[in-house]
Order: structure tokens, then C-alpha cells, then sequence
């Protein structure tokens, strides 16, 4: 494009001064009609060519139409890999944290035989007593274990079990936890459940990762425990 010279020549009838408009560039004169540039009082812009207005208003719609004929299948490309890809790394996560969870919960066995022999001799209240103890004592030794392993949060400052309600027969259920911390009214820290036979003496203890609440943050995955911890 070539530099256009606008030159305009009149006479003051007062004082005969002859008044000559500034050069435009070609990117002032563009700046013009793009509307992006106010050219001073002192310049003159030339008008639009139609032919220029013409092809420009056809380079905007063939970029309109390689937007939508190339770049918008291309972005709706991209977004599909990203979900898919977002999509195996979530089910990749979901598979290893259910084989954690079932490795984490399976069930540890142990016998308190005391317990059955004081079952057997007609002394229920002292083989509940000795059940609970021998109890209490193979879940903190579990409990610390995986402190050690780095599989369980802690530390263990104590453990607490009781007999759960409805656990009058043979067959009894007990409730467990490995206290973190504790307050004159609050106790945090991990549970245990553990299922067993004043009979035999026999029982087994599970780690249990509760379901977390409802609007928590993480994952919503939870395995059931083992029959063996439960039943």
C-alpha cells in the first residue's frame, strides 16, 4: 500500500495562511478504518475502497468458517482425550484403593484360651473378662505394627474395647479403638471390630475404614468387612 499525500490549500481571509493536512501511513490509514485509531483533526483519511471492504469482510468469514470447520472439532478432540484419559487414571485409582481397603481390612486371627477354659468351668463374667483382655492386647500390637508400617495413622496412646450390645451367648462381638487423643469428652483414633467364640476362645479382629459421611471430602469407596469380623 502506498503512503497517500492529502494536501488541501486555502487562504485566511484575514491573515493569508495556507494550511497543508499531515501524511497518513499506510498503518494509520488501516488503524482508520479498522476503527481501532482516531486520526487527528489535522489528518485526512481517504474513505474505504469497496473493493478492500470487500475482501476483508471475505478473510473474516473464512476465518469463521476454519474456526468452525477445523479448530472447534480440534479442541472437541482434545476435551475427549482429556476425559478419557482423566476417566482411566480415576478407574486406575479406584482399583488400587479397593485392593488397599480389602488388604487393610482382612481379618487377623488369634485364641485366648484361658477364656475357654474359664468358659467351660461355668465362669462366664471372668471369660468375658479374659476374652476382652486378650483382646485389647493383640489389637494394640496390631495397631502399632502398621503405626510402624506406615499403613495407619498415628500414634497408639491406648487401646479401648467393649462387648457390643446383644453379645450375652457363646458367640460374642466386640468393638475396639486405637486412641490417637483424647479429651475429657471426646476420644479420636482407629476402629477395630472383632468377632469371636467364649466356647473356644477363638476370635478375629479387622481394621475397619468407615464409609466416609455424606458432602466429606475424598473418596467414596468402601469395602465390607470380612464375615469372620462380623458374624
Amino acid at each position: 500500500m502506498q503512503e497517500i499525500t492529502y494536501t488541501t490549500r486555502f487562504a485566511a481571509s484575514a491573515r493569508g495562511v495556507n494550511l497543508v493536512c499531515v501524511k497518513a501511513s499506510r498503518w494509520e490509514i488501516l488503524g482508520a478504518w479498522l476503527r481501532i485509531w482516531t486520526p487527528p483533526r489535522d489528518v485526512e483519511i481517504p474513505p474505504v475502497p469497496r473493493r478492500a471492504a470487500a475482501v476483508v469482510a471475505a478473510l473474516c468469514i473464512a476465518a469463521v468458517a476454519v474456526g468452525i470447520t477445523v479448530i472447534a472439532p480440534a479442541i472437541d478432540r482434545t476435551k475427549q482425550r482429556d476425559a478419557a484419559r482423566e476417566a482411566r487414571r480415576d478407574a486406575t485409582f479406584r482399583r488400587q484403593e479397593l485392593a488397599r481397603l480389602t488388604a487393610d481390612q482382612r481379618p487377623h486371627m488369634a485364641r485366648a484360651p484361658r477364656a475357654a477354659r474359664l468358659h467351660a468351668a461355668g465362669r462366664v463374667a471372668q471369660a468375658r473378662a479374659a476374652l476382652l483382655a486378650d483382646v485389647r492386647t493383640n489389637v494394640a500390637r496390631d495397631a502399632r505394627a502398621r503405626v510402624a508400617a506406615g499403613t495407619l495413622e498415628g500414634p497408639v496412646r491406648d487401646v479401648r474395647c467393649r462387648y457390643r450390645p446383644g453379645a450375652a451367648g457363646t458367640r460374642v462381638r466386640l468393638a475396639c479403638l486405637a486412641i490417637s487423643s483424647e479429651t475429657a469428652v471426646v476420644r479420636l483414633g482407629q476402629p477395630f471390630v472383632v468377632a469371636g467364640s467364649l466356647r473356644d476362645g477363638r476370635y478375629a479382629w479387622c481394621h475397619e475404614n468407615p464409609r466416609p459421611a455424606e458432602g466429606a471430602s475424598g473418596t467414596d469407596l468402601a469395602v465390607e468387612l470380612p464375615a469372620a469380623c462380623t458374624a
